[in-house]
C-alpha cells in the first residue's frame, strides 16, 4: 500500500481527530516501526550524497549500510550530445585509472576487474551521460554501531575496515566522515518507496504488517491526543483496544516479514520509473 493510501485511512478512521493529525509524525512513526522487521522487507538500493562539514546524510528510508566508497569525479561522456553538457562544470573526455586497455576495434576503454572506475549513467530525453568517478572503499571506525551495518557489508571486511585513511562513522541517518568536503557513493537496504518517493506499505502474505502498522499509528496519535487534554469519551474507550492488539499484531506482523516463501522482489513494481531523476552505478565486478 502507497503511504499516501496509508494516510487516507487513518484520518478517515480518526475522522473527528483529523485536524489534529500530524502527517509528518506519522510517517515517521511508519519509517521507524517498518525498519525492525528487517531486510526482508527492504530494498538494496545505491545513492551518491555530498559530504559537508564531514557530513552527509542519509536517504530518510536507510536502514543499514553495504558499501560505502569516497569517489572523486574524472570525467563525463555525452556520446556526442554535446548540448546536455554543462560545459563550466565538466570536461568532454573521459578519463580512466589504470589498469584498463582501449580496445581498438571496438573503439572504447575496457576495464578490468581490478579497475577503479565508477561508471554513473543518467538518461536526459533517450539519450544516456555517462559519468565517471574514481573510487577508494573507506574504512568503519572502531565501535561503530553494527546495527546500522549489513551484514554482507562490504566495508566490515577485515580488509578493508581498517585499511583506508579517509573513514565514516554513522549516527541515525547521518554519515559522518575524517574529510570535511567530498562525495560518497553508497549501497543500502532500505525501505521500499515508489517512483514520488513516498514509503511503501508491505502487503506480502497476510497483511499483518499493514495491520500492525495501523494499530500502532493509532496508538501514537491517540496518545499524544490524551497528553494535550484532546480525550473525549469516545478516545478513551478505543485506546486501551488498540494498546491490548499491539503485541499480538506485532508478533503476526513479525512471522510475515519472516515468511519462508517470501518473494525478495514483492516491491518491484514501486521502483522508481522517472528516467531523467534515476542514476544507474556501475561498479567494477570486485565491489558489486
Amino acid at each position: 500500500m502507497e503511504f499516501k493510501e496509508f494516510l487516507a485511512d487513518i484520518h478517515s478512521s480518526l475522522n473527528s481527530f483529523s485536524a489534529d493529525i500530524d502527517d509528518i509524525t506519522v510517517k515517521t512513526n511508519v519509517i521507524e516501526q517498518l525498519k525492525i522487521f528487517g531486510n526482508n522487507i527492504c530494498e538494496l538500493t545505491e545513492a551518491k550524497l555530498k559530504v559537508e562539514n564531514s557530513k552527509a546524510l542519509l536517504p530518510k528510508e536507510f536502514k543499514s549500510l553495504r558499501l560505502a566508497l569516497k569517489i572523486k569525479a574524472l570525467g563525463v561522456d555525452a556520446h556526442g550530445r554535446k548540448e546536455y553538457l554543462q560545459t563550466d562544470n565538466y570536461i568532454y573526455k573521459q578519463y580512466i585509472s589504470e589498469p584498463a586497455y582501449f580496445d581498438e576495434v571496438n573503439l572504447e576503454y575496457v576495464k578490468t576487474c581490478e579497475s577503479k572506475i565508477i561508471t554513473e549513467t543518467i538518461t536526459i530525453g533517450e539519450h544516456p551521460v555517462d559519468f565517471y568517478f574514481e573510487h577508494e572503499f573507506l574504512s568503519l571506525v572502531k565501535g561503530v554501531n553494527k546495527k546500522l551495518l549489513s551484514s554482507d557489508c562490504v566495508n566490515i571486511h577485515p580488509s578493508i575496515r581498517n585499511s583506508y585513511p579517509n573513514e565514516i562513522n554513522i549516527t541515525g541517518t547521518t554519515i559522518n566522515t575524517n574529510f570535511r568536503e567530498g562525495e560518497i557513493y553508497v549501497q543500502y537496504y532500505g525501505i521500499p518507496i515508489d517512483e514520488e518517493g513516498e514509503v511503501v506499505i508491505p502487503e506480502i502474505t497476510t497483511g499483518d504488517i499493514l495491520a500492525y502498522l495501523k494499530n500502532y499509528v493509532k496508538i501514537q496519535i491517540a496518545e499524544e491526543l490524551i497528553a494535550n487534554n484532546k480525550n473525549p469519551l469516545g478516545l478513551s474507550q478505543l485506546y486501551p483496544v488498540w494498546a491490548q492488539k499491539d503485541r499480538e499484531l506485532k508478533r503476526a506482523a513479525t512471522v510475515e516479514a519472516k515468511f519462508a516463501g517470501l518473494s525478495k522482489n514483492w516491491h518491484v513494481k514501486y521502483k522508481r520509473l522517472n528516467k531523467r531523476d534515476t542514476s544507474i552505478f556501475k561498479l567494477p565486478s570486485l565491489i558489486h
